[in-house]
């Protein structure tokens, strides 16, 4: 498929498109919640690609070049849009979902999702970026190191960081919990 696309094969670039949209919209997303702002990036994400088509054959490995490209993306919309709105990233909600098992406990996992949720999103932005790329978009220690440029020693440590402050707000609310089985129920927020 990358050989008809860097010929310029539109219908290749089509179904490329396709396979690799969901992957591109659910990591920008993670910057920007706003969907149309994600949807911007989103499609110059893809122009970018058409634009590389000829080098995407040599790539060692294209997921990371793709979540890198999706990061630069994101993080060049959100300085410009800084400049002119006096954002930040870390004032950007977090959504996590997470599985309903059981309907008897609906009420009281939505409670300890919204406890969760708040403890994510109060995270510092690289924290939380990392716990993200590793709880939710399931990504290897190395990868994520690979895509931020950063020390696989950084990644383990921010991770660290991310489950210990996750854990002590969680706790402030439900005291009574365990996190040290990882096979408990009550923990499946923190160990889908």
């Amino acid at each position: 498929m990358l050989r008809r696309i860097a010929s310029g094969d539109r219908d290749a670039f089509r179904s490329f498109y396709d396979i690799i949209y969901p992957l591109v919209y659910r990591f920008i997303h993670y910057f920007l919640p706003n969907r149309a702002d994600c949807e911007e990036v989103v499609s110059d994400v893809f122009f970018i690609f058409w634009k590389e088509r000829y080098s995407l054959i040599d790539k060692k490995d294209l997921k990371a070049w793709i979540y890198i490209v999706c990061r630069n993306e994101a993080y060049h919309y959100l300085k410009q849009k800084e400049r002119n709105m006096n954002i930040s990233i870390d004032d950007m909600p977090v959504e996590l979902l997470i599985e309903k098992n059981n309907i008897e406990g609906e009420m009281i996992e939505e409670e300890m999702l919204n406890v969760y949720n708040n403890a994510v999103s109060e995270l510092p932005e690289r924290c939380k970026l990392i716990f993200l790329m590793i709880r939710e978009e399931r990504l290897k220690h190395k990868e994520v190191a690979q895509i931020l440029s950063i020390a696989e020693g950084t990644v383990e440590q921010q991770m660290n960081i991310a489950i210990r402050k996750i854990v002590e707000t969680v706790r402030k609310y439900y005291p009574f919990l365990s996190f040290n089985d990882k096979k408990s129920k009550k923990q499946k927020f923190l160990y889908r």
